[in-house]
């Protein structure tokens, strides 16, 4: 015969109505990156906040951030070599003998969450307010191919990922398309070296949509740990973003 303690079920000592975090929510913090040229829907296009220079104050307060901060600059420079890069190559073709993509086409506004480790590793999905992710909207494909990148083509090797392709917070991942014909292009919203993609939306896309927190993530990528936290510092916490859009009916997948 058990002694009393152990009589029973062990579900009966345990209280089945408290809300438990969840392995994301132990070992992750959200953030988020707004795209410069993505303005709140319904305000004019100004964000809470924001003065007739443009701009809400919260972003303005983060941009100011980043003025001296080597991750600014890295920033302008993996753009202007970008775009230097597109310029030079024979219309139609990519550096990489890719097929170019026209950026201008595609819709590149939505919002990205960016789920940050303990160990400053950076897991990069989309934001519950994505318009791939609206009520009704349904993804069908998602490409890894770029412009003249391919992210399917990164390797990388050893504890400091030699070999990974290096990503500013508006560099390209991925496009993603609706069955509405909508074509997405996915940024990065983090500077840091591209660690892996995930190859399981190529087969299985609304994963994206069904799973965005767990196995419907984008991309992992590694800031640079030399940086601290400073590559972090143009995100926006999810209190912050919670407080932004307060007032907005938002998805059924939690902020």
């Amino acid at each position: 015969m058990l002694p009393p303690a152990m009589e029973g079920k062990i579900e009966d000592t345990v209280d089945l109505n408290l809300q438990y975090p969840s392995v994301s929510e132990r070992y992750w913090t959200k953030y988020y990156f707004i795209p410069k040229e993505k303005k709140k829907p319904g305000t004019n296009g100004e964000e809470k906040g924001s003065t007739k220079e443009g701009g809400g104050e919260m972003e303005k307060g983060m941009e100011n951030a980043m003025k001296e901060d080597d991750t600014e600059k890295m920033d302008v420079d993996l753009n202007h070599r970008e775009e230097k890069d597109d310029r030079l190559c024979p219309a139609g073709e990519g550096t990489a003998g890719h097929s170019k993509m026209t950026y201008s086409s595609l819709d590149s506004s939505g919002h990205v969450c960016v789920m940050v480790h303990t160990n400053k590793l950076c897991l990069v999905t989309l934001s519950a307010r994505h318009p791939a992710l609206a009520p009704g909207q349904e993804i069908t494909q998602v490409s890894y191919e770029v412009g003249k990148f391919n992210r399917l083509d990164n390797q990388v090797s050893g504890k400091g990922k030699r070999g990974a392709q290096m990503m500013g917070p508006q560099s390209p991942v991925c496009i993603i398309t609706c069955a509405d014909s909508s074509r997405h292009l996915v940024l990065a919203g983090v500077h840091g070296k591209l660690v892996e993609v995930n190859e399981r939306l190529l087969a299985n896309p609304k994963l994206l949509s069904e799973r965005p927190d767990a196995e419907g993530y984008v991309a992992v990528i590694l800031p640079p740990i030399k940086n601290g936290d400073g590559p972090l510092r143009r995100l926006i916490t999810a209190e912050q973003y919670q407080e932004m859009y307060s007032s907005d009916v938002t998805s059924s997948h939690q902020l």
